[in-house]
């Protein structure tokens, strides 16, 4: 763990922030690349994810104290240390999908086109932030009784490297997405896709993290997001996919 990569007189600068920032760095600079060769306004789909990511920040973060809030009574002024790390990735996303809808509206430019452009770098990155996790050693894993594990400075006993294979994860979804926006099956159906693809994951994903306290029967609140989330992205997917078939049918007639 390399919670602090350098200092600058009393001023440290954090791994985790710096990963968030390279995730952004890397994701706005691809989607230049794919709004030039789309010949989508850069600029306006720029505006956007600004946006996003503001409203990202703050949901994610606003999640996040509640689920620890417990901490934060103790320590109010910490709800701001962001660059300390602590975020709650499923308020990012519900929060950035809000306040794109609105944002796209007020630039009058397609929300489902956008989203679906930048959708795979939503998981891009993502997985460039779970790196900054595993060297922050948040979201960390449950004790390791067999196999590979970690030792986090600090703590007593070996855990899953869940954050690490959190990020390989989440490094496949964007390859696969990538694919599925070639397909261009319908509008939306990227973004949909990463919604089904991302819940499943983290339900799964979340039997294996040791940081989240278990609500119900062992189900977590992150679990719970994502079943409610998964059912309606599939429900949304399937709908326009049978729109999109049933308007090439009439089309072939």
């Amino acid at each position: 763990m390399h919670r602090v990569l350098f200092q600058i007189g009393s001023f440290s600068v954090y791994s985790y922030g710096v990963c968030i920032a390279l995730a952004f760095l890397i994701c706005t600079l691809l989607i230049r690349r794919d709004c030039i060769r789309d010949e989508i306004p850069f600029d306006k789909v720029l505006d956007c994810f600004l946006w996003v990511l503001i409203g990202g920040i703050v949901g994610g973060r606003l999640l996040f104290v509640c689920t620890t809030y417990k901490y934060f009574l103790q320590f109010p002024l910490k709800i701001f240390a962001i660059r300390d790390g602590g975020m709650a990735f499923q308020g990012s996303l519900i929060a950035g999908v809000v306040v794109g809808a609105i944002a796209c509206w007020r630039k009058k430019i397609s929300f489902a086109q956008s989203a679906d452009l930048i959708a795979p770098y939503i998981a891009l990155g993502q997985a460039i932030g779970r790196v900054g996790c595993f060297l922050n050693g948040c979201c960390y894993g449950k004790v390791a009784r067999s196999g590979f594990g970690v030792m986090f400075p600090g703590d007593v006993c070996m855990r899953i490297p869940v954050q690490a294979y959190t990020a390989i994860g989440l490094l496949c979804i964007y390859l696969v997405l990538l694919r599925v926006r070639d397909s261009k099956l319908f509008k939306g159906s990227t973004i949909l896709m990463y919604m089904i693809i991302y819940s499943g994951f983290r339900f799964f994903i979340e039997f294996f993290r040791g940081d989240n306290l278990s609500l119900i029967c062992g189900i977590r609140l992150p679990q719970i997001i994502s079943v409610i989330v998964f059912i309606i992205s599939v429900i949304c997917f399937m709908i326009f996919l049978g729109k999109k078939r049933l308007k090439n049918d009439r089309t072939e007639i």
